[in-house]
């Protein structure tokens, strides 16, 4: 039922957290037919986009795989994930810095995160803009991976 490949994403990113094989429910059987799932809906969903005029130049497909394997790299961590746009954003990483380092993710220090996109960023303005800004302009789709951890007295 996804009709954007911003649905898509978010989509796969909740059956991964679920049926990942470093979880008690995942294996790799099932993480790889949600994996070829998401790749035929996708190019499913790319394809509709270039009929509809969508600008052909941008490489969908590369931002696709990148995407997939950076949600694969970090879904084990414990920390809050949210999705913005094309974005990801973890809080709370800090523990988790080697690895979100080495998935490509940039410490971003006014907003206090761990920050991923597809390839480079290039600013078009001056003007600092906060996550809420953010989130009410793209849209955003919050992960609470975070488990609580309590003291016993």
């Amino acid at each position: 039922g996804v009709k954007t490949v911003q649905e898509l994403r978010q989509r796969y990113r909740e059956l991964l957290k679920k049926y990942h094989p470093d979880n008690e429910e995942g294996s790799v059987e099932v993480t790889q037919e949600i994996n070829a799932e998401y790749d035929r809906l996708f190019d499913v969903l790319s394809k509709e986009n270039q009929a509809d005029k969508e600008s052909p130049k941008y490489d969908y497909q590369a931002e696709n795989e990148a995407f997939k394997a950076v949600l694969n790299q970090i879904i084990h961590i414990n920390a809050d994930i949210e999705i913005i746009g094309s974005w990801i954003w973890v809080h709370s990483g800090y523990e988790c810095r080697a690895v979100l380092k080495n998935a490509g993710f940039k410490f971003a220090p006014r907003k206090k995160c761990w920050c991923w996109h597809y390839g480079d960023y290039v600013r078009y303005h001056k003007k600092e803009v906060t996550l809420e800004d953010i989130r009410q302009k793209y849209g955003s789709k919050t992960v609470n991976n975070k488990s609580k951890q309590y003291a016993i007295n």
